[in-house]
């Protein structure tokens, strides 16, 4: 099926906007054709949904386009989103085919921080800084 850009994004539940970021960054390819005569195919709108499948799962764009571009199987486990409750100060971890271990910390409900298990050792200062600003910049 053919879709103009205004109904894939909203058959994808996304804005046009974003359409044109994934094509900028290379998660999505160049419609057929071009300007307002340009379409988009099923193709787009899978493509599409498994962008947002992988970032409900907590993965960077960065790696969604990684994995894409590679063909690599991407194993988040099945349950992964329902680990991440809202409790405060929450920490979660969530892994892909590679040996990238990735860390998903909650700082106080509101401000979030990904990184690889690696880099928690590696920038623990750094982490433990940026945690302590949130939550003194709640208290203020």
């Amino acid at each position: 099926m053919q879709y103009k850009i205004s109904e894939l994004a909203q058959k994808a539940g996304v804005t046009k906007r974003t359409i044109h970021y994934y094509i900028s960054k290379g998660l999505l390819m160049q419609p057929e054709g071009s300007g307002v005569a340009s379409t988009y195919d099923d193709s787009h709108l899978e493509r599409i949904l498994l962008i947002k499948k992988l970032q409900a799962r907590y993965m960077p764009l960065n790696k969604i386009r990684e994995y894409l571009l590679e063909g690599k199987d991407i194993d988040c486990g099945a349950d992964t989103k329902d680990n991440f409750s809202s409790r405060q100060n929450e920490k979660t971890q969530f892994t892909t085919s590679s040996a990238d271990i990735y860390m998903r910390e909650n700082i106080c409900n509101i401000f979030e921080i990904h990184y690889t298990q690696e880099n928690a050792q590696k920038y623990k200062y750094i982490i433990e800084n940026v945690r302590k600003y949130v939550e003194k910049m709640l208290e203020d």
